[in-house]
């Protein structure tokens, strides 16, 4: 089970845009150090993490917090870069899920301006960063958590749904031979009726419809052809 703690979050909207992304990635769970209160903004940015924000807990400081976890793993935007201050090295974070060793983690996200103090961080084991430019190296709250949780859900396998046939040459001809039809019925000139020809089968071919695709195209065909033949018969 992962855990969310965010430490003295300033910002409503910014806790509710993290329980959304936490929606995402089916993680329930978020716990709030301090920081400030839950307000509307909040529950409006949240949309479907509604429920989350409702159950999150809150508690006076981070030891309290940390209580369920079984790996503390502490954020920061931050390379030390040789700085003793520094109680761990972050790693990227495309590694940390080879870290956690099936430990249940406790992700520890700072403050939206000075992040986690040197003390907070001496709290963890593991300290994970996101690689960004070095110039500006904070990034917003909620995407943090968004990049984070990602690199801990991208080894499930989801099923996804079956993709449509692709449709094969003998359609691709029928739909060229259509327009055509369609085309000579508009007068068009026909000195450029095979430029039109090898144009539309090019764009077709590169365009790999699929059978869905193939009979919207042919309804529209229809459709077109069906209106023309109003119009002489009217």
């Amino acid at each position: 089970m992962v855990r969310v703690i965010l430490v003295e979050p300033k910002h409503p909207g910014n806790v509710g845009a993290v329980a959304r992304v936490m929606v995402n990635f089916g993680i329930e769970e978020l716990i709030l150090i301090g920081g400030c209160e839950i307000n509307e903004e909040a529950y409006n940015r949240s949309t479907s993490g509604k429920y989350i924000l409702e159950k999150s807990q809150r508690f006076d400081n981070l030891k309290e917090g940390l209580e369920g976890g079984e790996v503390n793993i502490g954020t920061s935007g931050i390379i030390p870069g040789g700085d003793k201050r520094w109680y761990r090295t972050p790693i990227h974070c495309k590694d940390l899920l080879s870290k956690l060793d099936g430990r249940n983690p406790n992700l520890i996200f700072g403050r939206e301006d000075f992040g986690l103090y040197k003390e907070e961080l001496s709290l963890c084991e593991i300290a994970v960063r996101v690689p960004t430019n070095p110039d500006k190296p904070i990034l917003n709250l909620s995407h943090a958590v968004g990049i984070i949780l990602y690199e801990l859900n991208r080894n499930n396998k989801f099923k996804l749904p079956s993709r449509p046939k692709k449709i094969k040459q003998k359609e691709i001809e029928i739909m060229v031979t259509s327009f055509l039809d369609v085309l000579k019925e508009t007068k068009y000139p026909e000195r450029r009726l095979h430029r039109a020809e090898t144009t539309l089968r090019r764009i077709m071919s590169r365009g790999s419809l699929d059978e869905h695709e193939y009979d919207t195209v042919m309804g529209m065909i229809k459709d077109i052809e069906r209106k023309q033949k109003e119009v002489v018969d009217g």
